[in-house]
C-alpha cells in the first residue's frame, strides 16, 4: 500500500487568521455529537492556501483503525470543513481506502461558504466498524482567477501530522493518496453521533516503555497516551500497572479531559535487582473513571508490552537493515541512493537486504510473507526487525521526506538508527565460512557461534536464516524527475543488495545448541545468470517459530547478523573441483571462470593450483 506519497506541489501559505474554538452548540452540533479528526476546534491558522494551478483537487484527511476503534458502533453523520472563500457547490465524501483505491461510503453535494461549513449526510450516515481506514474531505476547485490572485480556498490549522492532509489522484506517480505539507492540518472534521458510547470512558492508545532490553535495577520510564471516548468530560480516573503477576500498583489522576480529547501520563516502575533473566510482561490498564468501574471492558482498556532482562551480552557483528521495496515506486530510487551511501560508509557495522514487492521482476516468492507482515507502505524498512514500544508499526517509512531532504540527509538519519541498533546487546555470536564451486555453481555455507544463557531465556529456541543477495543487478525502476515533475521508467536501473534466494527456510531453521555453541551447514545451487562476484551471503539469528504471524511479530527481532561476500569465500577457501586441480597451464579467475590462454588478465589468477597476482 502506498499510503504516504509526497506530491511535489508546494502549497502557498497565505494570511494567518486565528479563530477561537467554540462550544458544541455554537459549532452547530448537538449534545450527542462529537468531532473526530486532526483539528477539533474552529481554529484557522492558514487562510487561503492554494496549489497554484487551476483544476479540481480531491482533498481530505485519513483516519486509521487505531483512531476509529474507540468509536466502533457509532455513526458518522456529517462533515465539517473550513473554506477561505465561497467555493460554490462541491462534492463532499467519505471513503473506505486501502491507501491506493477508494470505495465510496457517502458522497453528497452541497454549497460551501467562506468560514466553517457543516454538511449533514442524508439518512443515518456511516456505521464505524473500528477496523477500517477512512478518507474524508471534499473536491476543491481552484480557478484561474484564484491562481492569478495568489489566493486559494484552503484552510489549515496547527502543526501538520501524519494523515492530516492528503490529495487523491494520479499526479504522474500512480493513482493514490499523496501527503501534502505546508499549511498544517487541513481544516476538515467528521461529525460523529456518540449516543452508543457510555457517559464516562477512557481508552488507552499507546504505551512507550523505551528500549526492549533492560538490566536488573533499571527503572521503566513509561509514557501512556489515552483518550476520553465517553460522552462527557472526565476529571477523576484511576490507572493501574502490573509487572508479570505481581501485585498491581494504582494511581489516581484528576486532570480534566474534555470528550474526544487526548492526554498522557508519565510514570516510573523500578525493577528489582533480583528480577529473573528473560522475557517479562508489563501491563497498564484503566481501573475506574469518575469513581465507577468501567461499564464495558474492551481490548482498548488494557495495553501490554514485553521487555527482556539480561545480565550478559555480546557486541553485535552487524546491524541488519531490511528494506521492503518496489520497482514501480519512484520513492524506492530516492531511498536506494541513501542505502548505497550507507553500504559504502558503514560496511563494517551494517548489512542491507532489499526485498522486492511480490509480482515484480526481482521478487523472491519465499519472501512474500515479509511484505505481508511488515510492509504497511512501500518502500519501508526495519532495523533488526525490532519494534520500538509506542510505534504503530515495526517498519519505518520516510516517503514524506525522501524527495525533499536529499541523499546525504536521508543517509544521516538512517545511519543514526543503524548506529543505535548496532550497539544494542546481542546474546549470540555469528561467524560465516563457506565455499563456492564456480563450475557446478554449488554454494556451501557454515554458520557458527557462541550462545549466552540469555538467548534461551529471552527467545527460547534460536533460528538461523541464510540468504544470498546480489549487487549491480540491472532491472527496470520507476524514477522521478523533479525538473519535469514526471515519473518515467529506467529499464537499466542498477539495483544493489537484491535478495536472490534463501539457503534455509525463509523464517529460519531451528538450531541445535551444544556446550553453548552451534554449527550449521547449508548448501544450494545458484542460478547461472547471477554474478557470483557481486553476491553476498547474509546470516541472521532470531527466535525460532514455525510460522511468523501478527501475534508473535514483535518477538522476532534479530539477535545478531553478519555477512560475507562470495569473493571472500572464493579467495580464502580452496578452489573446488577443476579449479583445485586444473589442467597444466590453464588459468582461472578468483570466481572460477577459465581465462583463455590467449587472453590477458590483471588481478588474482589461479594457475596450476597456485594463486598468482597478475599486473
Amino acid at each position: 500500500m502506498n499510503m504516504k506519497r509526497l506530491l511535489p506541489i508546494l502549497l502557498l501559505a497565505m494570511t494567518a487568521v486565528a479563530v477561537t474554538g467554540q462550544p458544541l452548540h455554537v459549532q452547530g452540533l448537538s449534545d450527542n455529537q462529537r468531532l473526530l479528526g486532526y483539528t477539533l476546534t474552529d481554529d484557522i491558522d492558514v487562510n487561503g492556501a492554494a496549489f497554484g494551478e487551476a483544476g479540481t483537487y480531491t482533498v481530505g484527511a485519513l483516519l486509521t483503525p487505531q483512531m476509529l476503534a474507540p468509536y466502533a458502533g457509532c455513526h458518522v453523520v456529517g462533515l465539517r470543513m473550513a473554506a477561505a472563500m465561497n467555493l460554490g457547490r462541491c462534492r463532499t465524501f467519505l471513503y473506505q481506502t486501502d491507501g491506493t483505491s477508494l470505495t465510496a461510503a457517502i458522497e453528497q453535494r452541497q454549497r460551501l461558504y467562506e468560514g466553517w461549513n457543516n454538511v449533514f449526510f442524508n439518512g443515518e450516515g456511516y456505521l464505524i466498524q473500528g477496523d477500517e481506514t477512512l478518507f474524508f474531505g471534499f473536491d476543491y476547485v481552484e480557478t484561474a482567477e484564484m491562481v492569478s490572485a495568489d489566493q486559494g480556498g484552503l484552510c489549515g490549522a496547527g502543526e501538520e501530522t501524519d494523515g492530516s492532509f492528503y490529495l487523491y489522484g494520479d499526479y504522474g506517480q500512480g493513482e493514490g493518496l499523496y501527503s501534502i505539507t505546508g499549511i498544517g492540518c487541513l481544516c476538515v472534521q467528521l461529525i460523529v453521533d456518540v449516543s452508543p458510547l457510555p457517559a464516562f470512558d477512557i481508552d488507552l492508545m499507546n504505551l512507550d516503555t523505551g528500549f526492549k532490553y533492560k538490566q536488573p535495577g533499571e527503572t521503566i520510564e513509561a509514557l501512556l497516551t489515552f483518550v476520553n471516548v465517553g460522552r462527557k468530560a472526565v476529571g477523576r480516573y484511576q490507572f493501574g500497572y502490573q509487572l508479570d503477576d505481581e501485585t498491581p500498583v494504582y494511581t489516581e489522576l484528576t486532570d480534566s479531559i474534555a470528550e474526544g480529547h487526548r492526554d498522557s501520563w508519565l510514570f516510573n516502575c523500578p525493577l528489582s535487582a533480583d528480577i529473573a533473566t528473560g522475557l517479562h510482561q508489563f501491563k497498564v490498564f484503566v481501573s475506574s473513571v469518575e469513581d465507577e468501574p468501567l461499564a464495558d471492558t474492551s481490548k482498548n482498556d488494557t495495553l501490554t508490552v514485553s521487555f527482556a532482562i539480561y545480565r550478559q551480552s555480546l557486541q553485535r557483528d552487524k546491524a541488519y537493515l531490511e528494506v521492503y521495496t518496489d520497482q514501480t515506486s519512484p520513492y524506492s530510487a530516492f531511498l536506494n541512493s541513501a542505502l548505497n551511501q550507507l553500504a559504502s560508509t558503514m560496511s563494517n557495522q551494517l548489512t542491507i537486504v532489499n526485498v522486492h514487492r511480490p509480482g515484480t521482476d526481482l521478487a523472491v516468492a519465499d519472501a512474500a510473507y515479509l511484505h505481508q507482515l511488515y510492509a504497511y507502505v512501500l518502500p519501508s524498512f526495519t532495523m533488526n526487525r525490532s519494534y520500538f514500544p509506542g510505534e504503530e508499526h515495526v517498519a519505518y517509512d520516510m516517503n514524506d521526506y525522501l524527495p525533499v531532504i536529499g541523499t546525504d540527509m536521508t543517509a544521516a538519519i538512517i545511519g543514526d538508527m543503524v548506529a543505535q541498533d548496532y550497539y544494542s546487546p546481542a546474546f549470540a555470536g555469528l561467524e560465516l565460512s563457506g565455499s563456492f564451486n564456480a563450475i557446478t555453481r554449488q554454494l556451501t555455507v557454515t554458520a557458527t557461534g557462541e550462545v549466552l544463557p540469555e538467548a534461551e531465556a529471552i527467545y527460547g529456541d534460536l533460528a538461523l536464516t541464510l540468504m544470498v543477495e546480489e549487487d549491480h543487478v540491472k532491472s527496470p525502476q520507476a524514477v522521478y524527475n523533479s525538473r519535469t515533475q514526471k515519473t518515467t521508467t529506467n529499464p537499466n536501473y542498477q539495483h544493489n543488495q537484491v535478495l536472490r534466494c534463501y539457503l534455509t527456510a525463509a523464517t529460519g531453521n531451528s538450531l541445535t545448541i551444544e556446550n553453548n555453541r552451534f554449527t550449521a551447514t547449508f548448501t544450494t545451487t545458484l542460478d547461472a545468470s547471477w554474478q557470483a562476484g557481486n553476491m553476498t551471503v547474509v546470516a541472521l539469528l532470531s527466535k525460532y517459530a514455525e510460522t511468523v504471524t501478527e501475534e508473535n511479530l514483535r518477538d522476532m527481532d534479530v539477535v545478531n547478523a553478519t555477512s560475507m561476500s562470495l569473493s571472500e569465500m572464493m579467495e580464502t577457501q580452496h578452489i573446488e573441483n577443476a579449479i583445485s586441480t586444473p589442467a597444466h597451464g590453464h588459468s582461472y579467475s578468483a570466481d572460477g571462470r577459465r581465462i583463455p590462454d590467449t587472453g590477458r588478465h590483471r588481478g588474482l589468477v589461479i594457475r596450476d593450483g597456485r594463486k598468482v597476482m597478475m599486473k
